[in-house]
Parts: C-alpha cells; structure tokens; sequence
C-alpha cells in the first residue's frame, strides 16, 4: 500500500469520535483475520471451497431445509 494512502487513511481517522474509532478497530482487525484464514488451507480444502462455490453459482446444489416434527 502506497504511504499516501495510509497517509489519507490516518488522517480521516484522526476525525473519528472514539466510538467510530473502535468499531473500525474491529472491523480492521475482522480484515486482516479473513485476509490469514486461508493461508493455513491446503491446496486440496481451497480446490474443495472452490469447486462448492461454482456447482452454488451454477446451481449444481441442493439446500436441505431441516423442518421441525411436533
């Protein structure tokens, strides 16, 4: 990432009230966990996770619906 850009960054943080400044917090620390998460997959589970997300797009799934029984 550019240092201008982390500039603009900081410099609109610095106009947050401190609740807006946590919430951020989460939400950047929410980014860098999701950005890791994968690092740890092997290459099989991510051609897994991708071969789902397509049959999904392409309607190869089937949704189970659980249905309560009185």
């Amino acid at each position: 990432m550019e240092f201008t850009t982390l500039q603009k960054i900081n410099n609109l943080i610095k106009d947050l009230p401190d609740y807006l400044a946590e919430e951020l917090l989460e939400y950047i620390e929410y980014l860098v966990y999701k950005f890791h998460k994968d690092e740890d997959l092997s290459d099989e589970q991510k051609r897994v996770i991708l071969r789902g997300l397509e049959d999904i797009k392409y309607g190869r799934s089937h949704l189970n619906e659980i249905t309560e029984t009185e």
